[in-house]
């Protein structure tokens, strides 16, 4: 059973079975009640058959003396093969009634009488004892064994729609971890075969675009670096030869020149992120000269960088991608730290956390979730001052999933600033 009924789907099948169960038998035992109360009306001593034996009897006793009454009942019981016996009025208690027809009377050992109550005779004529019926142990489990094929019917018929849910939600699963390879579901199912039709060809579209999408952003981006690649180098070749009016001009070209390949690394970054096949290796890696590398390759600046390790020599991680974290994590602080930014690395027993903070303005309450959504800015101004493109931070976010972590952003209590705190688990529970 575990291999349909999934943790995910015990929900739905102990509701469903419940439910459709439950009301089944409900609908059953009604019936039993109601068909049992009709069988317990039955007067079984009104029985047309019996109603005519005890007539023929009383006609052949009528017609014989009364001497003679006792040897015809013998005569009777031995042709009949039932016992009968011919009773005065006062031989049984409570023999007069008004009730027209036999009477079924039961003894304390359960057997079974019939008494006809006859004016012609002045006494009554008394069939029996009948044994009771033994019921025979069949029809005494033939109820129970009712209910469970109910209950076995119910569970059979849901199944193999479990099971379709299950191959549903296994594939879908899948698809969202690579869309590369769309669904094939509907040769899997049996009862949902039209919804698996309809999701696999949505997948197939839904592949088919995000591809698309994605080899056309690769294609495009590749294919404008290389006219800005020209004019950067016909920039630079002007800058030599042209008033030093000009100079500065061309200069701001250069930086525009520059910001658009920027923007087009962080986008190829963004989405080399986003691809399935993306590898990841993660390792032990040393931490003093991993922070080192880092901060000098830091873009210039004016601020000062200090790195705190905590006692902590080494960090389980993925190193290209924590690398392109950090560097993201510390351009965004540079671009608005006045003076200070400090790069904190520890560890607690569940996770390691990377802070970087700085002495700038902070970030406002209401923007520390927006500000890791791509092309997400605080300042709308987009000057050279400020820059970015706000794929940055989502990057970082990014990145943290990859890790399964999570980055938030807060202020900083010691620098009065921005505070972005990385945090991911270690190698025992990543």
């Amino acid at each position: 059973m575990r291999d349909w009924l999934t943790a995910r789907h015990r929900g739905l099948f102990i509701r469903s079975y419940a439910a459709l169960a439950g009301g089944l038998l409900v609908v059953a035992v009604l019936l039993d009640v109601g068909f049992g109360a009709m069988q317990s009306h039955d007067n079984r001593a009104a029985d047309p058959w019996l109603i005519s034996t005890f007539r023929l009897m009383e006609s052949e006793l009528v017609a014989a003396p009364p001497t003679e009454r006792a040897a015809v009942t013998e005569k009777l019981a031995r042709q009949l093969g039932l016992e009968i016996d011919l009773l005065d009025a006062g031989d049984i208690a409570g023999a007069q009634t008004t009730q027209p027809g036999p009477r079924e009377l039961t003894d304390e050992a359960g057997n079974v009488f019939f008494l006809y109550q006859s004016t012609a005779l002045r006494g009554s004529i008394r069939m029996g004892p009948f044994k009771p019926a033994v019921e025979s142990t069949l029809n005494r489990f033939l109820p129970f064994i009712f209910y469970a094929s109910i209950l076995a019917v119910v569970g059979l018929w849901l199944r193999p729609l479990l099971r379709d849910l299950t191959v549903l939600t296994a594939a879908s699963q899948k698809f969202a971890s690579d869309y590369r390879e769309p669904l094939d579901t509907a040769s899997r199912t049996t009862q949902l075969t039209s919804l698996a039709s309809n999701l696999d060809d949505m997948s197939a579209r839904v592949s088919q675009l995000i591809q698309t999408q994605k080899e056309m952003t690769a294609a495009l981006s590749h294919e404008i670096r290389t006219p800005l690649a020209r004019v950067r180098f016909a920039a630079a070749v002007l800058e030599g030869e042209v008033d030093p009016e000009l100079r500065g001009q061309l200069r701001d070209i250069n930086t525009d020149v520059q910001q658009i390949d920027d923007l087009i690394s962080d986008m190829l970054d963004y989405a080399r992120l986003d691809h399935p096949g993306l590898s990841m290796q993660f390792q032990s890696v040393p931490l003093e000269p991993w922070l080192d590398s880092i901060v000098a390759a830091s873009p210039p600046h004016e601020r000062s960088v200090q790195t705190v390790r905590q006692d902590l020599d080494d960090a389980w991680m993925e190193p290209r991608l924590m690398e392109l974290a950090l560097s993201n994590m510390l351009a965004n602080a540079l671009r608005y730290a006045r003076r200070q930014v400090t790069i904190t690395i520890s560890r607690d027993e569940d996770m390691y956390c990377l802070t970087v903070e700085d002495d700038g303005e902070g970030i406002p309450v209401g923007e520390r979730t927006s500000i890791f959504r791509a092309f997400t800015r605080l300042d709308t101004s987009r000057n050279r001052n400020t820059g970015g493109f706000g794929l940055g931070l989502a990057i970082v976010a990014r990145i943290a999933a990859l890790h399964r972590g999570r980055v938030v952003a807060d202020a900083s209590a010691n620098l009065g600033g921005a505070k972005l705190m990385l945090e991911w688990p270690p190698p025992a529970k990543a």
